[in-house]
């Protein structure tokens, strides 16, 4: 407020009895004191709230003109502030709106979605064929509460043979010096397993598809088969189911690889070399029926089986020192009195699953396995065929032990083993000769052999090996008549090279061998794996494509 503004109201106080009329001058100055008082507060308040400074009221016009207008002013910025303050709030709810209504729309699709999946699973219920299925590691089907599952696979292995032999003209059947081909000289498999009711209750059936494997070839007729299968015959091989009554017991029961020889217990496709040694194949016991109990601890497994016998390969495929056949035999066919096969393992380190294969792979663990068992069966051959009196009678006695060990350094293994059999045979007798055969005493027999076998990547794809075997057998009585001589020891070293281009499932497998020091007998001929008798230096190279699917 101005000095004359001032006085002029102190004039009117201390002058009450005064002229009551204002003049016009008097009334402005009076109006707007009183403009100037009541808007002042406001302005304060105003700014504080906007955020700016206080105006004071040394900065209030002198005049009421000024004053009036600069209140307008103020009203009009704080309207155009308001405006745009009333904007931006609307676009806030304007964003937040669109997403609540995103929310509830996700919401409704959500809740959309389950409905339909929950009366597709109650359609599902009502099928009686509801299954899950699908590839994991193989093909399977699964019932969706995991009580029934069957699994589909299986595996080929066509391959490449070229075997030269050096004729000598002593026992041997085969003249022509080489012969090569393509073929199988390993399996065509087919493979189902699974579980019934109960994962804990599990089967397997599995089968080859036999190429026509011949005992010898002629000498007058070299391009034929003394004896063999028609190519292409499907052969069973493995038929059991088998209860697992805890995590550690577990009972066995049907047609199985013989708990015995860790060679013939490593699958097919999971091999090193292209084939299996000649000693296992000899020794190996193979394939029998019977029920079968299994321990496996954390480092210790044991098997115990009581069967039908084991397959009498010990001195090859055509003289029987035992006599016992077992694989897909009829019950009627039965010949052993007993059979009873015990196997027990120690692993001091590793994984029980890094043992399934002889490889071990590149920054796989360290791991050993340590592996003993022991045969023993009473066999009379003679049961099997026509028991007239002009069939000798005699009963076989077989006892057999293996002892092997494999060690894995994750980039390197190696696999050893030996084996060692003792056999009564008072009734040995010739395969190929017609029934009834003529049964013979060929005294007390003992077979020996072991193998050894090292392997090491030099790839993380690639891995080379090497395998030495050996093999000898002796008897106290000459052969039977019209079978083949007793032949020397058996020496084959073979080395090759494993591909894994996709792991075991795709693998080529490529290998050569070569018998030393003395010639292959009759006892190891084995066609399917490109040996034949022959004297020293005999060659064989394989070389095969491994597909599991």
């Amino acid at each position: 407020m101005n000095k004359a503004s001032h006085q002029s109201m102190l004039w009117m106080v201390s002058k009450p009895n005064s002229n009551p009329h204002f003049n016009k001058g008097q009334l402005c100055a009076v109006v707007a004191c009183v403009v100037g008082v009541v808007t002042l507060p406001l302005f304060a308040l105003a700014s504080d709230e906007l955020g700016q400074p206080a105006p004071t009221t040394t900065k209030v016009a002198d005049s009421g003109g000024a004053s009036l207008e600069a209140l307008l002013q103020r009203i009009d910025s704080l309207e155009r502030k308001n405006k745009s303050l009333d904007t931006q709030v609307s676009d806030l709810k304007a964003i937040e709106g669109e997403k609540w209504l995103s929310e509830e729309r996700a919401g409704q699709i959500r809740s959309v979605v389950e409905d339909v999946l929950a009366d597709s699973e109650t359609r599902a219920s009502l099928r009686q064929d509801a299954m899950t299925a699908g590839w994991n590691d193989g093909f399977f089907l699964a019932s969706p509460d995991g009580r029934f599952k069957l699994e589909v696979g299986g595996f080929i292995q066509p391959a490449f043979m070229w075997s030269n032999i050096n004729p000598t003209g002593k026992d041997d059947v085969d003249q022509l010096a080489n012969r090569y081909g393509f073929g199988s000289c390993g399996f065509n498999e087919l493979i189902f397993k699974g579980h019934v009711f109960s994962p804990a209750i599990q089967f397997m059936v599995k089968t080859n598809f036999v190429f026509n494997q011949a005992v010898g070839i002629a000498q007058n007729n070299p391009g034929g088969n003394v004896q063999g299968s028609d190519s292409g015959q499907l052969q069973l091989l493995d038929a059991w189911a088998r209860i697992n009554f805890s995590d550690n017991w577990s009972l066995r029961f049907g047609q199985y690889r013989l708990p015995y020889a860790r060679e013939q217990l490593v699958v097919d496709q999971y091999q090193m070399a292209v084939s299996r040694s000649i000693v296992s194949r000899n020794y190996g016991l193979w394939y029998s029926q019977g029920m079968e109990l299994q321990f496996q601890g954390d480092d210790t497994r044991w098997n115990f089986s009581v069967d039908n016998g084991a397959t009498d390969n010990v001195l090859g495929e055509d003289l029987k020192a035992v006599g016992s056949q077992p694989l897909n035999s009829p019950w009627s066919a039965q010949q052993s009195s007993f059979s009873v096969n015990s196997r027990i393992e120690w692993k001091p380190f590793g994984a029980w699953d890094d043992f399934n294969s002889f490889t071990s792979p590149v920054g796989e663990q360290a791991g050993m396995l340590l592996g003993f068992a022991y045969h023993t069966q009473m066999t009379t051959p003679s049961s099997a065929f026509d028991t007239s009196s002009t069939t000798q009678s005699g009963k076989n006695e077989w006892n057999s032990a293996t002892v092997d060990g494999q060690w894995n350094f994750g980039g390197a293994s190696i696999f050893a083993s030996g084996y060692f059999n003792y056999i009564n045979s008072n009734a040995s007798y010739r395969a190929t000769q017609l029934n009834p055969p003529a049964n013979q005493n060929f005294g007390y027999i003992s077979a020996y052999g072991f193998t050894f076998q090292p392997a090491m990547y030099i790839d993380p794809k690639v891995e080379i090996f090497t395998r030495y075997e050996y093999s000898c057998w002796s008897s106290t009585q000459p052969a039977p008549p019209g079978s083949l001589s007793q032949q020397g020891p058996l020496n084959i070293v073979t080395a090759g090279l494993n591909w894994y281009l996709d792991g075991q499932d795709l693998k080529w497998t490529t290998d050569f061998g070569m018998n030393v020091g003395s010639d292959v007998g009759a006892s190891y001929i084995d066609t399917a794996s490109g040996w034949r008798a022959s004297g020293e230096g005999e060659f064989v190279f394989r070389t095969r494509l491994q597909l599991i699917f």
